[in-house]
Formats: structure tokens, C-alpha cells, sequence
């Protein structure tokens, strides 16, 4: 079989079992074996795929026809220009929570150079936004916490992999808040679960192989905000910034509970396609 017989044969399989984008997905599960990408599917279609690679590809193929997230199966995605690992227990990285993370931007920018300047990042995952601000502002003190026994080793991973020196926490979130200090905090950041148990129930079979423990998010997804938002405000600087992802039905509610905690400046962000999904504020100064 040729190349690209092969990508037809994949780009079939993924089609027939409703793969959204089969012919962009072929190209990764075949390049997850063998050098693939358009350039050569048009120059070099007619090379032989040898018989182990074939059948290699072919598996990988049938997992995502069953269901299995790309990213998963390839064992990485990019997140702001890095690479991250990712697998079971952990959640994919989306371009969404660029979003999130590029709002801090122009409050870190303006205290960058503060030699004490330090972040937290509250459920960190995969450790996508703590690694992106730290390879960011290298001078900053990042700290990611993390609960998930099988989410922990890639964020070790990828924070040796992108050369990212964060202090990591394996622990709740809720039960570490006394460990840091009142005030403590330039920048606290979190992409916490925020699924509702409606929502939980019609989830898209990708996604029901990510955590549970990073996706749901209570009865109307509110439950970490609320507890977050009183629990941790203290713990940041006057005029410290606490920055969240969130569903665009949730805006009001959490600029609410930012506001009546003492936040100003509060901003909801949207992303490429107008739905909101970042908002932040700062702490008002006494």
C-alpha cells in the first residue's frame, strides 16, 4: 500500500465513524508512525508504507473511530507554541484557554520585573497555563496544584520537558489554601471544572475519555468559583489579579462573586469565535 492509499484507507475510516475533521486527523495518525504531512501526501504519495506501519496505523485508526481523542492517542498536543504531553486522567489543552491566559498579559507586563512577582495556578492539569507563564516571565515564582494522581506525572513531565522551574503541589485545592500566605500572590489562575450536571450528561463521547474530576462543575457549574473566589482572594497582593476560564452562560454569576469580594476592573474576554471565556480582575487596593 502507498502512502496515499493509506490516507485514503485512514481518512475512510475516521469519515464513516463521524470524525469531524477525518482527512486533518489522517495526517496525524499516519505521522504518528511514519513522516507525514500534506507536502509530501502531494510529492511523495506513491512510497510504500511498509506492512508494520500499516497495521500500526490502522489501530491507531480504529481507536479514534471508537471514539478516542486524537490527542490522546497521538500522546501530545501544542499549547502556545509548546508541546505538552497528554493521556488518560488529563485534560486535552485547548486553544481556549489562550484566552485566559494572554488577559494576564497586560498586568504581568506592567510588574515584570518585580524580583518577588509570584503566581498560582489552581488546578493545573497538564500545567499548561503555569508552564506558559513561567517560560513567559522567568524571574516569576509559579506554584501549580493539582489533586489528580494521574494528571500529576504530566505535569512533572511537561515541565521538564518545556525546562519550566514551577513548584508543583499534589493536593486539593481547598485543603492546601492555608499553606500560602495571606497576600502572597501577584496573579492567581485557574481553568477549575466548570461543566454542568446537565451538561455532564450530553457531553461528546471525545470527551467523556477526559477526567471527570476536570470537567464537572455541579449544578450549574458554579461549585469551584464559589468556593475559590472567598478562599483565596486573601491570598492575594492589593492589586493582585484572579483570572478563571469559564462557560459563557457563567459571566454574570462570576463577575458577581468577584465583585462583592472586593475585585475592580473586572473584564470578561471572548474568544475567536465572540463567546466568552476568560474573565479577571484585580483586588482593590485598601
Amino acid at each position: 500500500m502507498t502512502l496515499k492509499e493509506l490516507y485514503n484507507k485512514v481518512t475512510e475510516i475516521l469519515e464513516k465513524a463521524g470524525v469531524d475533521s477525518p482527512a486533518f486527523e489522517a495526517t496525524w495518525l499516519i505521522n504518528a508512525e511514519i513522516p507525514c504531512d500534506r507536502l509530501r501526501l502531494i510529492s511523495e504519495g506513491d512510497t510504500p508504507v511498509s506492512k508494520e506501519a500499516e497495521d500500526k496505523i490502522f489501530v491507531l485508526a480504529e481507536r479514534r473511530a471508537e471514539g478516542e481523542p486524537l490527542q490522546y492517542i497521538i500522546g501530545e498536543w501544542e499549547f502556545f507554541g509548546n508541546k505538552y504531553y497528554v493521556g488518560e486522567g488529563v485534560l486535552i489543552p485547548r486553544d481556549d484557554t489562550e484566552v485566559a491566559l494572554t488577559s494576564t498579559f497586560p498586568y504581568l507586563d506592567s510588574i515584570k520585573d518585580r524580583e518577588d512577582l509570584k503566581i498560582l495556578d489552581l488546578c493545573s492539569g497538564s500545567g499548561i497555563l503555569a508552564i506558559s507563564l513561567k517560560l513567559r516571565y522567568k524571574n516569576a515564582q509559579v506554584t501549580a496544584v493539582e489533586i489528580s494522581d494521574l494528571a500529576l506525572p504530566y505535569l512533572q513531565k511537561n515541565a521538564k520537558e518545556n525546562k519550566a522551574d514551577i513548584r508543583i503541589i499534589h493536593d486539593d485545592i481547598f485543603n492546601c489554601a492555608e499553606d500560602f500566605s495571606d497576600g502572597e500572590f501577584d496573579l492567581i489562575i485557574s481553568n477549575p471544572p466548570y461543566v454542568t450536571d446537565e451538561d455532564m450528561e450530553t457531553l461528546q463521547r471525545e470527551v467523556r475519555y477526559e477526567p471527570s474530576l476536570a470537567l464537572a462543575g455541579g449544578v450549574d457549574g458554579l461549585t469551584f468559583y464559589r468556593r475559590i473566589i472567598p478562599l483565596y482572594t486573601r491570598k492575594l497582593k492589593q492589586g493582585g489579579m484572579l483570572c478563571f476560564e469559564y462557560d459563557a452562560q457563567q459571566a454574570e454569576s462570576i463577575s458577581a462573586m468577584m465583585n462583592d469580594a472586593g475585585f475592580v476592573n473586572i473584564q470578561v474576554f471572548d474568544d475567536i469565535g465572540g463567546v466568552h471565556r476568560a474573565i479577571n480582575g484585580t483586588l482593590q487596593k485598601n
